[in-house]
Protein backbone atom coordinates (compact mmCIF):
# COMPACT_ATOMS: atom_id res chain seq x y z
CA UNK A 1 0.00 0.00 0.00
CA UNK A 2 2.87 2.39 0.69
CA UNK A 3 4.07 1.99 -2.89
CA UNK A 4 0.59 2.90 -4.16
CA UNK A 5 0.36 5.99 -1.95
CA UNK A 6 3.81 7.21 -2.97
CA UNK A 7 2.97 6.79 -6.66
CA UNK A 8 -0.28 8.69 -6.33
CA UNK A 9 1.30 11.53 -4.37
CA UNK A 10 4.08 11.83 -6.95
CA UNK A 11 1.66 11.95 -9.88
CA UNK A 12 -0.63 14.48 -8.20
CA UNK A 13 2.30 16.73 -7.19
CA UNK A 14 3.75 16.79 -10.71
CA UNK A 15 0.46 17.61 -12.39
CA UNK A 16 -0.49 20.22 -9.81
CA UNK A 17 2.80 21.94 -10.59
CA UNK A 18 2.03 21.81 -14.32
CA UNK A 19 -1.51 23.14 -13.77
CA UNK A 20 -0.37 25.97 -11.50
CA UNK A 21 2.05 27.11 -14.18
CA UNK A 22 -0.84 27.55 -16.61
CA UNK A 23 -2.63 30.93 -16.42
CA UNK A 24 -5.86 29.39 -17.77
CA UNK A 25 -6.07 26.59 -15.20
CA UNK A 26 -9.54 25.70 -13.89
CA UNK A 27 -10.45 23.68 -10.82
CA UNK A 28 -13.77 21.86 -11.21
CA UNK A 29 -15.67 19.52 -8.91
CA UNK A 30 -18.66 17.27 -9.65
CA UNK A 31 -20.20 15.70 -6.52
CA UNK A 32 -22.50 12.68 -6.73
CA UNK A 33 -24.38 10.24 -4.54
CA UNK A 34 -26.59 7.28 -5.30
CA UNK A 35 -28.77 4.65 -3.66
CA UNK A 36 -29.37 1.28 -5.35
CA UNK A 37 -31.94 -1.29 -4.29
CA UNK A 38 -31.29 -4.68 -5.88
CA UNK A 39 -32.72 -8.17 -5.96
CA UNK A 40 -30.06 -10.78 -6.79
CA UNK A 41 -31.10 -14.42 -7.28
CA UNK A 42 -27.56 -15.92 -7.06
CA UNK A 43 -25.19 -13.91 -4.89
CA UNK A 44 -22.68 -16.79 -4.58
CA UNK A 45 -22.51 -17.44 -8.35
CA UNK A 46 -23.27 -21.09 -7.65
CA UNK A 47 -24.55 -23.52 -10.28
CA UNK A 48 -26.94 -25.54 -8.09
CA UNK A 49 -27.31 -24.09 -4.58
CA UNK A 50 -28.50 -20.61 -5.45
CA UNK A 51 -28.83 -18.08 -2.65
CA UNK A 52 -30.86 -14.91 -3.25
CA UNK A 53 -30.94 -11.62 -1.35
CA UNK A 54 -32.01 -7.99 -1.40
CA UNK A 55 -29.05 -5.60 -1.39
CA UNK A 56 -29.00 -1.88 -0.65
CA UNK A 57 -25.91 0.02 -1.78
CA UNK A 58 -25.19 3.63 -0.85
CA UNK A 59 -22.44 5.38 -2.82
CA UNK A 60 -21.07 8.90 -2.51
CA UNK A 61 -18.12 10.58 -4.18
CA UNK A 62 -17.20 12.90 -6.99
CA UNK A 63 -14.75 13.97 -9.67
CA UNK A 64 -12.09 16.66 -9.20
CA UNK A 65 -10.54 18.17 -12.33
CA UNK A 66 -7.63 20.58 -12.71
CA UNK A 67 -7.49 21.70 -16.33
CA UNK A 68 -4.74 23.86 -17.79
CA UNK A 69 -3.64 24.86 -21.26
CA UNK A 70 -1.08 22.08 -21.64
CA UNK A 71 -1.74 19.76 -18.70
CA UNK A 72 -4.48 18.45 -16.50
CA UNK A 73 -5.56 16.13 -13.72
CA UNK A 74 -8.78 14.20 -13.14
CA UNK A 75 -9.52 12.17 -9.99
CA UNK A 76 -12.76 10.22 -9.50
CA UNK A 77 -13.43 8.51 -6.17
CA UNK A 78 -16.66 6.67 -5.34
CA UNK A 79 -16.73 4.78 -2.02
CA UNK A 80 -19.87 2.82 -1.24
CA UNK A 81 -21.35 0.46 1.34
CA UNK A 82 -23.61 -2.54 0.65
CA UNK A 83 -26.22 -3.89 3.11
CA UNK A 84 -27.54 -7.45 2.62
CA UNK A 85 -31.02 -8.14 3.99
CA UNK A 86 -30.44 -11.83 4.85
CA UNK A 87 -26.70 -12.41 4.56
CA UNK A 88 -25.26 -9.55 6.60
CA UNK A 89 -21.84 -11.26 6.74
CA UNK A 90 -21.41 -9.91 3.21
CA UNK A 91 -21.98 -6.28 4.26
CA UNK A 92 -18.90 -4.40 3.13
CA UNK A 93 -17.28 -1.27 1.79
CA UNK A 94 -16.29 -0.80 -1.83
CA UNK A 95 -13.65 1.74 -2.87
CA UNK A 96 -13.21 2.69 -6.51
CA UNK A 97 -10.65 5.34 -7.50
CA UNK A 98 -9.44 6.38 -10.93
CA UNK A 99 -6.86 9.14 -11.41
CA UNK A 100 -5.46 10.36 -14.71
CA UNK A 101 -2.97 13.09 -15.57
CA UNK A 102 -1.54 14.42 -18.81
CA UNK A 103 0.93 16.96 -20.06
CA UNK A 104 1.53 18.12 -23.63
CA UNK A 105 5.20 18.97 -24.06
CA UNK A 106 4.29 20.10 -27.58
CA UNK A 107 1.53 19.51 -30.13
CA UNK A 108 3.29 16.26 -31.06
CA UNK A 109 4.50 14.91 -27.69
CA UNK A 110 2.21 13.91 -24.82
CA UNK A 111 2.70 12.24 -21.44
CA UNK A 112 -0.25 10.40 -19.86
CA UNK A 113 -0.37 8.76 -16.44
CA UNK A 114 -3.28 6.93 -14.83
CA UNK A 115 -3.91 4.88 -11.71
CA UNK A 116 -6.87 2.59 -11.02
CA UNK A 117 -7.63 1.23 -7.53
CA UNK A 118 -10.43 -1.16 -6.51
CA UNK A 119 -11.24 -2.62 -3.08
CA UNK A 120 -14.27 -4.88 -2.80
CA UNK A 121 -15.89 -8.16 -1.77
CA UNK A 122 -18.17 -8.46 -4.79
CA UNK A 123 -16.52 -10.71 -7.41
CA UNK A 124 -18.29 -8.95 -10.29
CA UNK A 125 -17.08 -5.46 -9.33
CA UNK A 126 -13.80 -6.08 -11.15
CA UNK A 127 -14.96 -4.98 -14.61
CA UNK A 128 -13.05 -3.58 -17.59
CA UNK A 129 -12.03 0.07 -17.19
CA UNK A 130 -12.25 2.39 -20.20
CA UNK A 131 -10.79 5.76 -21.07
CA UNK A 132 -12.77 8.63 -22.60
CA UNK A 133 -12.31 7.18 -26.10
CA UNK A 134 -13.93 3.91 -25.02
CA UNK A 135 -10.72 1.87 -25.14
CA UNK A 136 -10.19 -0.74 -22.43
CA UNK A 137 -7.14 0.37 -20.45
CA UNK A 138 -7.55 -1.99 -17.47
CA UNK A 139 -8.74 -5.52 -18.14
CA UNK A 140 -11.26 -6.79 -15.60
CA UNK A 141 -11.16 -10.11 -13.79
CA UNK A 142 -14.39 -12.08 -14.09
CA UNK A 143 -12.90 -15.34 -12.80
CA UNK A 144 -13.60 -14.59 -9.12
CA UNK A 145 -16.35 -16.49 -7.30
CA UNK A 146 -15.64 -15.95 -3.60
CA UNK A 147 -16.83 -12.97 -1.57
CA UNK A 148 -13.58 -12.39 0.32
CA UNK A 149 -11.98 -8.97 0.37
CA UNK A 150 -9.49 -8.19 -2.37
CA UNK A 151 -7.90 -5.15 -3.88
CA UNK A 152 -6.07 -4.38 -7.08
CA UNK A 153 -4.08 -1.40 -8.31
CA UNK A 154 -2.82 -0.70 -11.80
CA UNK A 155 -0.65 2.29 -12.73
CA UNK A 156 0.48 3.17 -16.26
CA UNK A 157 2.67 5.93 -17.69
CA UNK A 158 2.73 6.46 -21.47
CA UNK A 159 4.82 8.89 -23.53
CA UNK A 160 3.65 9.24 -27.15
CA UNK A 161 5.04 11.22 -30.06
CA UNK A 162 3.39 12.06 -33.40
CA UNK A 163 5.70 12.77 -36.33
CA UNK A 164 3.68 13.28 -39.45
CA UNK A 165 -0.05 12.78 -40.13
CA UNK A 166 0.02 9.00 -39.60
CA UNK A 167 3.40 8.25 -38.00
CA UNK A 168 3.68 7.82 -34.25
CA UNK A 169 5.68 6.12 -31.51
CA UNK A 170 5.27 5.43 -27.81
CA UNK A 171 6.98 4.05 -24.72
CA UNK A 172 4.94 2.79 -21.79
CA UNK A 173 5.34 1.24 -18.35
CA UNK A 174 2.63 -0.58 -16.37
CA UNK A 175 2.66 -1.91 -12.83
CA UNK A 176 -0.19 -4.10 -11.61
CA UNK A 177 -0.88 -5.48 -8.13
CA UNK A 178 -3.43 -7.99 -6.79
CA UNK A 179 -3.97 -8.76 -3.08
CA UNK A 180 -6.46 -11.31 -1.70
CA UNK A 181 -7.72 -12.09 1.81
CA UNK A 182 -8.47 -15.61 0.59
CA UNK A 183 -5.32 -17.66 1.44
CA UNK A 184 -6.00 -20.03 -1.48
CA UNK A 185 -5.53 -17.18 -3.97
CA UNK A 186 -2.09 -15.97 -4.99
CA UNK A 187 -1.14 -12.33 -4.54
CA UNK A 188 0.69 -11.22 -7.66
CA UNK A 189 2.43 -8.33 -9.38
CA UNK A 190 3.31 -7.44 -12.94
CA UNK A 191 5.94 -5.05 -14.32
CA UNK A 192 5.50 -4.38 -18.05
CA UNK A 193 7.57 -1.92 -20.11
CA UNK A 194 6.62 -1.71 -23.80
CA UNK A 195 7.26 0.37 -26.91
CA UNK A 196 5.71 0.71 -30.36
CA UNK A 197 6.06 2.42 -33.72
CA UNK A 198 3.66 3.15 -36.60
CA UNK A 199 5.31 4.35 -39.80
CA UNK A 200 4.01 4.82 -43.36
CA UNK A 201 6.69 4.66 -46.04
CA UNK A 202 4.22 6.20 -48.49
CA UNK A 203 0.51 6.97 -48.71
CA UNK A 204 -0.14 3.32 -49.59
CA UNK A 205 2.40 1.24 -47.63
CA UNK A 206 3.12 1.24 -43.90
CA UNK A 207 4.18 -0.83 -40.92
CA UNK A 208 3.51 -1.27 -37.20
CA UNK A 209 6.03 -2.73 -34.76
CA UNK A 210 5.88 -3.36 -31.03
CA UNK A 211 7.81 -5.02 -28.22
CA UNK A 212 6.80 -5.86 -24.67
CA UNK A 213 8.46 -7.43 -21.64
CA UNK A 214 6.51 -8.64 -18.60
CA UNK A 215 7.91 -9.71 -15.25
CA UNK A 216 5.31 -11.67 -13.25
CA UNK A 217 5.76 -12.25 -9.52
CA UNK A 218 3.67 -14.50 -7.21
CA UNK A 219 3.66 -14.73 -3.42
CA UNK A 220 2.95 -18.48 -3.23
CA UNK A 221 4.76 -21.56 -4.55
CA UNK A 222 1.86 -22.91 -6.61
CA UNK A 223 2.79 -20.64 -9.54
CA UNK A 224 6.26 -19.77 -10.76
CA UNK A 225 7.54 -16.25 -11.35
CA UNK A 226 8.21 -15.67 -15.03
CA UNK A 227 9.65 -13.46 -17.76
CA UNK A 228 7.56 -12.96 -20.89
CA UNK A 229 8.87 -11.47 -24.14
CA UNK A 230 6.51 -10.43 -26.94
CA UNK A 231 7.31 -8.97 -30.37
CA UNK A 232 4.93 -7.92 -33.12
CA UNK A 233 5.39 -6.75 -36.72
CA UNK A 234 2.58 -5.80 -39.11
CA UNK A 235 2.72 -4.65 -42.73
CA UNK A 236 -0.19 -2.59 -44.13
CA UNK A 237 -1.04 -2.07 -47.80
CA UNK A 238 -3.85 0.28 -48.82
CA UNK A 239 -6.00 -0.61 -51.81
CA UNK A 240 -8.05 2.59 -51.56
CA UNK A 241 -7.99 5.64 -49.28
CA UNK A 242 -9.85 3.74 -46.54
CA UNK A 243 -9.56 0.03 -47.32
CA UNK A 244 -6.45 -2.16 -47.19
CA UNK A 245 -4.90 -5.52 -46.34
CA UNK A 246 -2.34 -6.53 -43.71
CA UNK A 247 0.04 -9.33 -42.81
CA UNK A 248 1.22 -9.71 -39.21
CA UNK A 249 3.60 -11.88 -37.20
CA UNK A 250 3.60 -12.19 -33.42
CA UNK A 251 6.26 -14.04 -31.40
CA UNK A 252 6.05 -14.90 -27.69
CA UNK A 253 8.65 -16.46 -25.41
CA UNK A 254 7.71 -17.47 -21.84
CA UNK A 255 10.54 -18.27 -19.40
CA UNK A 256 9.53 -19.54 -15.95
CA UNK A 257 11.96 -19.18 -13.05
CA UNK A 258 11.15 -22.69 -11.81
CA UNK A 259 10.11 -24.61 -14.89
CA UNK A 260 8.53 -27.77 -13.53
CA UNK A 261 8.36 -30.70 -15.95
CA UNK A 262 5.56 -32.28 -13.93
CA UNK A 263 3.40 -29.14 -14.03
CA UNK A 264 2.32 -28.19 -17.53
CA UNK A 265 1.26 -24.71 -16.39
CA UNK A 266 4.87 -23.85 -15.48
CA UNK A 267 6.74 -25.08 -18.54
CA UNK A 268 8.66 -22.72 -20.79
CA UNK A 269 7.16 -22.23 -24.24
CA UNK A 270 7.52 -20.39 -27.54
CA UNK A 271 4.61 -19.18 -29.67
CA UNK A 272 4.77 -18.46 -33.41
CA UNK A 273 1.63 -16.68 -34.68
CA UNK A 274 1.33 -15.34 -38.28
CA UNK A 275 -1.97 -13.80 -39.43
CA UNK A 276 -3.42 -11.81 -42.33
CA UNK A 277 -6.60 -9.89 -43.10
CA UNK A 278 -8.03 -6.53 -44.09
CA UNK A 279 -8.55 -3.15 -42.42
CA UNK A 280 -10.87 -0.18 -42.82
CA UNK A 281 -9.97 3.36 -41.77
CA UNK A 282 -12.95 5.33 -40.46
CA UNK A 283 -10.80 8.43 -39.86
CA UNK A 284 -7.08 9.22 -39.28
CA UNK A 285 -7.32 8.12 -35.61
CA UNK A 286 -9.60 5.07 -35.94
CA UNK A 287 -8.84 1.90 -37.90
CA UNK A 288 -10.71 -1.40 -37.65
CA UNK A 289 -9.20 -4.71 -38.74
CA UNK A 290 -10.32 -8.33 -39.15
CA UNK A 291 -8.15 -11.30 -40.05
CA UNK A 292 -7.28 -14.93 -39.38
CA UNK A 293 -4.08 -16.63 -38.27
CA UNK A 294 -2.46 -19.82 -37.03
CA UNK A 295 -0.52 -20.25 -33.80
CA UNK A 296 2.07 -22.89 -32.97
CA UNK A 297 3.00 -23.24 -29.29
CA UNK A 298 6.23 -25.14 -28.72
CA UNK A 299 6.22 -26.36 -25.10
CA UNK A 300 9.31 -27.57 -23.30
CA UNK A 301 9.20 -31.30 -22.54
CA UNK A 302 5.54 -31.61 -23.50
CA UNK A 303 3.23 -31.99 -26.46
CA UNK A 304 3.13 -28.90 -28.69
CA UNK A 305 -0.18 -27.10 -29.34
CA UNK A 306 -1.41 -25.43 -32.52
CA UNK A 307 -4.58 -24.12 -34.11
CA UNK A 308 -6.34 -21.23 -35.87
CA UNK A 309 -7.35 -17.92 -34.31
CA UNK A 310 -9.27 -14.82 -35.35
CA UNK A 311 -7.47 -11.48 -35.20
CA UNK A 312 -9.90 -8.58 -34.78
CA UNK A 313 -9.84 -5.01 -33.48
CA UNK A 314 -12.80 -2.61 -33.58
CA UNK A 315 -13.92 0.21 -31.29
CA UNK A 316 -16.40 2.50 -33.03
CA UNK A 317 -18.97 5.01 -31.71
CA UNK A 318 -21.86 6.12 -33.89
CA UNK A 319 -23.24 9.27 -32.22
CA UNK A 320 -26.40 10.97 -33.44
CA UNK A 321 -28.79 13.56 -32.08
CA UNK A 322 -31.12 11.23 -30.18
CA UNK A 323 -29.19 7.96 -30.00
CA UNK A 324 -25.74 6.44 -30.05
CA UNK A 325 -24.26 2.97 -30.44
CA UNK A 326 -20.78 1.74 -29.54
CA UNK A 327 -19.47 -1.52 -31.02
CA UNK A 328 -16.29 -3.13 -29.74
CA UNK A 329 -14.68 -6.34 -31.00
CA UNK A 330 -11.30 -7.81 -30.05
CA UNK A 331 -9.85 -11.27 -30.54
CA UNK A 332 -6.52 -13.04 -30.83
CA UNK A 333 -4.11 -14.85 -28.53
CA UNK A 334 -3.20 -13.71 -25.03
CA UNK A 335 -2.34 -15.04 -21.57
CA UNK A 336 -4.41 -14.88 -18.38
CA UNK A 337 -1.65 -14.46 -15.81
CA UNK A 338 -2.86 -11.90 -13.28
CA UNK A 339 -6.29 -12.87 -11.97
CA UNK A 340 -7.82 -14.91 -9.16
CA UNK A 341 -7.74 -18.03 -11.36
CA UNK A 342 -4.59 -17.95 -13.51
CA UNK A 343 -4.87 -20.33 -16.47
CA UNK A 344 -2.15 -19.10 -18.81
CA UNK A 345 -2.04 -19.03 -22.61
CA UNK A 346 -5.43 -18.54 -24.26
CA UNK A 347 -7.20 -18.00 -27.55
CA UNK A 348 -9.94 -15.42 -26.99
CA UNK A 349 -12.64 -13.31 -28.59
CA UNK A 350 -14.75 -10.55 -27.06
CA UNK A 351 -17.68 -8.62 -28.53
CA UNK A 352 -19.65 -5.80 -26.94
CA UNK A 353 -22.52 -3.63 -28.13
CA UNK A 354 -23.98 -0.67 -26.23
CA UNK A 355 -26.81 1.65 -27.15
CA UNK A 356 -28.63 4.70 -25.76
CA UNK A 357 -31.86 6.23 -27.05
CA UNK A 358 -33.40 9.49 -25.81
CA UNK A 359 -37.19 9.21 -26.13
CA UNK A 360 -37.50 12.76 -24.80
CA UNK A 361 -35.10 15.21 -23.23
CA UNK A 362 -35.63 13.59 -19.82
CA UNK A 363 -36.66 10.01 -20.62
CA UNK A 364 -34.11 7.53 -22.04
CA UNK A 365 -33.42 3.86 -22.52
CA UNK A 366 -30.10 2.04 -22.63
CA UNK A 367 -28.87 -1.51 -23.14
CA UNK A 368 -25.63 -3.44 -23.48
CA UNK A 369 -24.62 -6.92 -24.61
CA UNK A 370 -21.24 -8.54 -23.98
CA UNK A 371 -19.79 -11.92 -24.87
CA UNK A 372 -16.31 -13.33 -24.21
CA UNK A 373 -14.84 -16.61 -25.45
CA UNK A 374 -11.71 -17.98 -23.77
CA UNK A 375 -10.00 -21.21 -24.83
CA UNK A 376 -7.21 -22.06 -22.38
CA UNK A 377 -4.82 -23.97 -24.60
CA UNK A 378 -2.58 -25.62 -22.02
CA UNK A 379 -5.14 -26.20 -19.24
CA UNK A 380 -5.26 -29.71 -17.80
CA UNK A 381 -8.92 -30.25 -18.73
CA UNK A 382 -8.98 -28.21 -21.98
CA UNK A 383 -11.23 -25.62 -20.34
CA UNK A 384 -13.26 -23.23 -22.51
CA UNK A 385 -15.26 -20.33 -21.06
CA UNK A 386 -18.28 -18.64 -22.63
CA UNK A 387 -19.32 -15.54 -20.67
CA UNK A 388 -22.50 -13.58 -21.35
CA UNK A 389 -23.70 -10.29 -19.89
CA UNK A 390 -26.85 -8.40 -20.84
CA UNK A 391 -28.10 -5.17 -19.25
CA UNK A 392 -31.18 -3.10 -20.13
CA UNK A 393 -32.71 -0.13 -18.37
CA UNK A 394 -35.05 2.85 -18.50
CA UNK A 395 -34.07 6.17 -16.96
CA UNK A 396 -35.83 9.41 -16.14
CA UNK A 397 -34.23 12.73 -15.24
CA UNK A 398 -36.56 13.85 -12.46
CA UNK A 399 -34.73 17.18 -12.04
CA UNK A 400 -31.42 18.64 -13.21
CA UNK A 401 -29.89 17.02 -10.12
CA UNK A 402 -31.79 13.74 -9.90
CA UNK A 403 -31.98 10.67 -12.18
CA UNK A 404 -33.91 7.44 -11.60
CA UNK A 405 -33.02 4.25 -13.52
CA UNK A 406 -34.76 0.87 -13.44
CA UNK A 407 -32.76 -2.00 -14.91
CA UNK A 408 -32.30 -5.74 -15.37
CA UNK A 409 -28.98 -7.55 -15.73
CA UNK A 410 -28.18 -11.13 -16.72
CA UNK A 411 -24.80 -12.81 -16.14
CA UNK A 412 -23.94 -16.32 -17.30
CA UNK A 413 -20.84 -18.52 -17.45
CA UNK A 414 -20.62 -21.74 -19.46
CA UNK A 415 -17.44 -23.40 -18.23
CA UNK A 416 -16.83 -26.27 -20.67
CA UNK A 417 -14.92 -29.15 -19.01
CA UNK A 418 -15.00 -27.26 -15.73
CA UNK A 419 -17.22 -27.00 -12.60
CA UNK A 420 -17.89 -23.27 -12.54
CA UNK A 421 -21.11 -22.78 -14.55
CA UNK A 422 -23.63 -20.29 -13.19
CA UNK A 423 -26.50 -17.96 -14.07
CA UNK A 424 -27.36 -14.77 -12.26
CA UNK A 425 -30.34 -12.43 -12.59
CA UNK A 426 -30.37 -8.93 -11.07
CA UNK A 427 -33.24 -6.44 -10.94
CA UNK A 428 -32.37 -3.06 -9.51
CA UNK A 429 -33.34 0.59 -9.20
CA UNK A 430 -30.81 3.41 -8.80
CA UNK A 431 -31.48 6.97 -7.67
CA UNK A 432 -28.55 9.28 -8.50
CA UNK A 433 -27.95 12.85 -7.34
CA UNK A 434 -25.46 14.77 -9.49
CA UNK A 435 -25.42 18.32 -10.91
CA UNK A 436 -25.67 18.63 -14.68
CA UNK A 437 -22.64 20.94 -14.70
CA UNK A 438 -19.48 20.73 -12.55
CA UNK A 439 -18.87 23.31 -9.85
CA UNK A 440 -16.14 25.77 -10.73
CA UNK A 441 -13.99 26.14 -7.62
CA UNK A 442 -11.20 28.19 -9.14
CA UNK A 443 -10.53 29.83 -12.50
Amino acid sequence: MKKIHVSLILVVSIVLAWGSASLAAQLLFTPRASVTEEYNDNIDLDRKNKKDDFITTVTFGGTLELLGQVSGLRVSYDPGYSFYADNDEFDSWRHNLFASAWHNFSRETRLEVFNYFLYSKDPLDNRDVENEAGDVIVRGDDTRRERDKYYRNQATARLSHQFGPENSSFVQFTHGLYKYDDPTREDNQEFTPSAGLTYWFSTWTGMEAGAEYTRGLYDEDTSSDFNNYLGRLRLNQRISQRFGVFAEYKHIYRDFDDSNIAATDDQDYMVYAPSAGFFYQFDPTLTASLGAGWFYQQIQNDKDEQGPFVSADLNKLWDYQRWNIRARLTSGIDSEDFSSNTRGFERYGQAELRGLYNFTRDFFGDCSLRYRYSDFIASDDDEVDHRYTADAGLGYRVTRWMTLRLAYQFNKLDNINGPDDYEQHRVYATLTLQPDQPWRLWD
